[in-house]
């Protein structure tokens, strides 16, 4: 059995994830608050690969979220740079070009996807054009977008493209499949910060923003 029981938006969540990766689709979102089980549920993911011998690889926009990604699954993690660029050596100088999926099958999970944007120095088009590109290349490979809207967008732009999947299946996809959590489970609420950072969280989603009064009482 399980070691906990699923929220009504995990269960959701995981019945999505479940069709997509049974399915010839190739990308979907997984986004929610702080607190909702993303990590816990991107933790399940990746072992329910492992049982069914698919091959998976873990990533993210820095090396600092590669390193939290590392350390929660249990599992190496790369940088997105690192892993679909390569350095191409030009007679006193060089460049980085789009490297070659040849991976078979493979799901690509994406943390921390919000940071992705459609403006890159690195490649001709842009970051997420890019990652998309490098998917295509491969062999039936699925593509996994994990964040949190409410997160800062990337530098020079006012949403963050890849959590938006409007904007995906506008300018990149034919599909993208959804899930969202917002559910905060109780232990996280026992979080003084996870509580309050709640709060500011759903403030957004107002019509009119008003600003929070912290509660303090009751917590560390």
């Amino acid at each position: 059995p399980p070691p906990f029981t699923p929220t009504s938006d995990q269960e959701k969540a995981i019945a999505t994830i479940d069709g997509f990766l049974k399915s010839t689709e190739q990308v979907m979102i997984l986004k929610g608050y702080a607190g909702t089980g993303k990590t816990t549920l991107v933790s399940g993911i990746t072992k329910f690969l492992e049982r069914v011998k698919r091959p998976y690889f873990l990533l993210a926009p820095t090396g600092k979220a590669a390193k939290v990604i590392s350390k929660y699954s249990g599992k190496p993690a790369f940088t997105i740079h690192k892993k679909i660029y390569r350095q191409q050596t030009i007679p006193g100088t060089y460049r980085f070009i789009l490297g070659n999926n040849t991976a078979k099958g493979a799901v690509f999970i994406v943390d921390e996807a919000s940071m992705i944007g459609m403006h890159s120095d690195l490649g001709s088009n842009g970051l997420l054009y890019d990652l998309f590109e490098y998917l295509y290349n491969g062999d039936s490979c699925q593509l996994i977008l994990v964040g949190d809207d409410a997160q800062l967008p990337p530098v020079g732009e006012n949403q963050s493209p890849a959590l938006n999947a409007k904007t995906i299946k506008a300018e990149i996809a034919d599909y993208c499949g959804l899930a969202t959590l917002t559910e905060v489970v109780r232990q996280a609420l026992d979080s003084g910060i996870l509580f309050n950072a709640t709060k500011i969280r759903r403030l957004i989603e107002e019509v009119e923003i008003t600003y929070p009064k912290f509660q303090l009482q009751g917590f560390s």
